[in-house]
């Protein structure tokens, strides 16, 4: 049995999960009330460029980092399986992405409704009243910085893949 160690495409992923949940727990709290998610267009990028089961996996993670860092979430365990789910909305978009210009933002858009979703259920479940208004500008807010960001994500990870083999 030979030990495998990452490759450097997961070794980055990693890495921007990362510093996207810290920068989600540590600076955008201080920029208002309205706070795009920031974990969700890096699980778009890995499932366009990677499919259902990079989708799945980078969602877990994601999931579990926004279980980890504080302050952290109610329900433990619930935001990997919820981010596991954006993951695999946008994994299921890994053959189209190269077609077309919009899927990108239509992926973003579908993935943060997923993540989003869940929290509105949670908070009703919790009797904890509803900021509709809150959550359409949280959906809109990520939706256009995952419209930027992950077209030039998915480059990215298929010129390190590119990279990688050669």
């Amino acid at each position: 049995m030979t030990l495998r160690l990452p490759s450097r495409l997961a070794t980055v992923q990693a890495a921007l999960l990362v510093l996207a949940a810290l920068l989600a727990a540590v600076v955008l709290p201080r920029l208002g009330p309205v706070q795009p998610d920031l974990l969700v267009p890096f699980v778009v990028a890995g499932g366009l460029r990677g499919g259902r089961t990079t989708g799945l996996l980078l969602g877990l993670a994601a999931g579990w980092l926004v279980d980890l860092v504080p302050p952290g979430t109610g329900a433990l365990g619930l935001s990997p399986l919820t981010y596991a789910g954006a993951g695999l909305v946008a994994g299921a978009a890994h053959r189209s992405s190269r077609h077309s210009a919009a899927l990108p933002a239509a992926t973003v858009l579908a993935a943060a409704a997923v993540v989003l979703g869940v929290r509105l259920v949670v908070t009703l479940l919790d009797g904890r009243p509803l900021d509709l208004v809150g959550a359409g500008l949280s959906l809109l807010a990520t939706t256009v910085i995952g419209a930027a960001l992950v077209p030039p994500l998915v480059h990215h990870q298929r010129r390190l893949v590119h990279r990688g083999r050669a």
